[in-house]
């Protein structure tokens, strides 16, 4: 996956469609081997986490999350341990064709949960393809040594897909369930069967 361009967030909606007219043309390929923890990711190159996180929230989990949602659902996902509240501003601008809609923030909180359960969800997408928790959006800290023996420390975005009954895109690409990938500038997620587009930008 090649490095991509910066675009602001101040970017007017031509400016947006654009970019998204760009996305159409050029779908890029999401990488599908999985990262050994003694190799180090080439730059600019999207991470798959290897590890299954635990879809069955149990015992205190459980209570916990049925506690932070108040209406005894729960989540089906927890959130892992190195979860980060980001720092940069991150955004999606969400296109259907060529229309575009408003942007929607990714700050304050290091989850985001998307799909069609208008009680839970932080993100509603409303297709009858798509499942009540579909997808989640989970900022993490990545730590890595530098050649200088530095470590240093990063706040990533990935998308994970819940097992959705029709699956989470990427780029055109469906992402193998209950798998962390990292997201990258520009990234075009896509839901189900809505053509709605997802595009993730960092200012």
């Amino acid at each position: 996956m090649g490095k991509h361009k910066h675009r602001s967030s101040s970017s007017s909606s031509s400016n947006r469609k654009k970019h998204k007219k760009k996305h159409h043309h050029q779908k890029k390929e999401v990488k599908q081997e999985h990262v050994k923890k003694e190799e180090q990711p080439q730059p600019n190159q999207p991470e798959i986490i290897k590890e299954k996180p635990c879809f069955e929230a149990s015992g205190i989990l459980a209570q916990y999350a049925e506690n932070a949602l108040g209406n005894g659902k729960v989540l089906k996902f927890t959130i892992p341990f190195d979860a980060k509240i980001p720092t940069a501003n991150w955004q999606i601008f969400p296109f259907k064709g060529t229309q575009s809609y408003p942007s929607i923030s990714l700050k304050g909180k290091s989850v985001f949960l998307i799909g069609k359960d208008k009680e839970i969800v932080d993100i509603l997408v409303e297709n009858l393809s798509v499942s009540k928790q579909h997808c989640v959006i989970q900022f993490r800290e990545i730590k890595k040594v530098n050649g200088q023996g530095e470590v240093l420390s990063y706040i990533k975005p990935y998308a994970m897909d819940l097992e959705s009954t029709n699956g989470t895109y990427l780029n055109e690409q469906q992402l193998e369930p209950a798998r962390y990938y990292e997201l990258l500038e520009e990234d075009v997620l896509r839901f189900g069967k809505s053509d709605r587009e997802y595009v993730l930008i960092k200012s």
